[in-house]
């Protein structure tokens, strides 16, 4: 199959409404706000389609009198569409397949596939795992135990402890004919220099964009970081954080255990969240959250305090 697709062939085989040039080739499927000018838009909101820099866009029916080529799929049937064009693509040649076997060599006791770089001064424990197309930094240690996805990119003087998975493939969740079903995702994983990774912690690729951690970031053990996350240099990440699909944080910001955070929320600069608040909306730079609605930790020590007055003596 050619490794050209375009938007009339992708509309044919899924049965999606096409509304403008069915001629244009696609390069890529990718979220609006990272999509270029050949790229299919993925775009949940009329803001997306109109700040998209792509020409095409894959969307819910909607009316909006923009400049762009709509393949337009059922409504509330987005995840599935996103899912079928990237197995097209897979299959194109346009993506990899990184649910596919592939070959490995034993090094050392650890297990590496095919062109793998790895920097001077870094060193590998017996028994990692370690994926296709692996770039890994110098003065980098992996531990034994390590699971390392295909196409990772590891910046350097990052320490990954005995357990962690890093460049998983994700867990695209979506219902179709009222079953569940996930798909592994096309992005990668890129850690930077500087970091530390806990025991046991996963970190997924990203569905159709790259799960970023950045330079100087601590995560500690148990933690959940899923697909397209983008965490900013210097965060701390304490065991057992849970963080969901497109999660964006800034710099410096300071997360506490056993913290759950909602898909696509951003966290601003320096913000804090205490141990087990449920994060469901948009934290603002330097503000300190807790509790089951994230409200402002002042606030929500105030709301404990007048409940406690409330019981006192039942």
């Amino acid at each position: 199959m050619s490794v050209d697709l375009t938007l009339q062939e992708i509309s044919a085989r899924f049965g999606y409404g096409l509304v403008g040039d069915g001629a244009i080739k696609i390069s890529a499927l990718k979220y609006a706000s990272e999509a270029e000018e050949n790229s299919l838009a993925v775009a949940f909101s009329d803001a997306e389609i109109i700040n998209t820099a792509a020409r095409a866009v894959l969307t819910e029916p909607r009316i909006l009198p923009v400049d762009k080529v709509f393949l337009y799929c059922n409504f509330k049937k987005i995840s599935p569409a996103i899912c079928n064009i990237v197995r097209l693509m897979i299959d194109s040649g346009i993506y990899p397949d990184y649910e596919k076997n592939f070959e490995q060599i034993e090094k050392r006791g650890a297990f590496i596939g095919k062109n793998f770089e790895l920097g001077e001064g870094s060193y590998i424990e017996p028994f990692a795992n370690i994926g296709e197309n692996v770039k890994i930094g110098r003065n980098c240690k992996i531990e034994s135990g390590v699971f390392i996805g295909s196409d990772t990119e590891i910046g350097d003087g990052v320490k990954i402890h005995s357990g962690a998975r890093i460049g998983a493939n994700c867990h695209y969740h979506f219902t179709e004919n009222r079953k569940q079903k996930s798909f592994c995702g096309v992005g990668r994983a890129i850690i930077e220099s500087g970091v530390e990774i806990g025991y046991n912690t996963v970190i997924q690729r990203g569905s159709l964009s790259n799960t970023v951690i950045g330079g100087g970031t601590i995560i500690g053990n148990l933690v959940e970081i899923a697909h397209d996350v983008k965490i900013g240099k210097d965060c701390l990440i304490v065991s057992q954080v849970g963080i969901c699909g497109g999660v964006v944080i800034g710099e410096r910001v300071q997360i506490y255990g056993q913290a759950g955070i909602a898909d696509r929320v951003k966290i601003g600069n320096g913000a804090t969240i205490m141990a087990k608040s449920g994060v469901t909306k948009d934290i603002r730079a330097g503000q300190v959250v807790s509790g089951m609605f994230s409200r402002s930790h002042l606030e929500e020590l105030k709301r404990q305090a007048k409940f406690r007055q409330l019981t006192k003596g039942d």
